[in-house]
């Protein structure tokens, strides 16, 4: 990221796509069908090595069920963690934050009825940023 930014003036000159581009991928994906194909396979980890796991007894079956099974639980929050990444740079409250919410989200009961006002959240905080650049390059 750095070397891109050091290669590229318009960038540098409008670092705010940083802050924008994470929130609006990740209130989006938050709405896809990937999310929650993944997120159904994630969340239930017995009901994934009951159905993939194939009477075997090698370590070799066992790295490969795990992952397969790791690949979908970042299939279902990979925007999620991209976003973690990117404020989590800066801040290690909001970090803390979003993994609190992507724990909420996984393994409590009601966990995926927060994933929609949650989408709606970071796209609104996405949107809010670039309108808020608008603005001040109007202005």
């Amino acid at each position: 990221m750095h070397r891109a930014l050091d290669r590229n003036l318009w960038l540098q000159a409008n670092t705010w796509v940083f802050g924008a581009a994470p929130l609006l991928a990740a209130g989006a994906f938050q709405f896809t069908a990937l999310k929650y194909r993944c997120f159904d396979k994630c969340r239930a980890p017995l009901s994934f090595v009951m159905q993939y796991w194939h009477r075997g007894t090698g370590d070799g079956q066992a790295l490969l069920l795990g992952a397969h099974h790791g690949a979908f639980c970042v299939g279902c929050c990979w925007a999620l963690m991209l976003l973690m990444f990117a404020v989590g740079t800066g801040n290690i409250g909001w970090m803390l934050v979003l993994a609190a919410v992507m724990a909420i989200e996984k393994k409590s009961p009601w966990g995926r009825k927060i994933s929609a006002p949650l989408g709606v959240t970071l796209l609104a905080w996405g949107a809010l940023i670039v309108f808020n650049h608008a603005w001040s390059w109007q202005a």
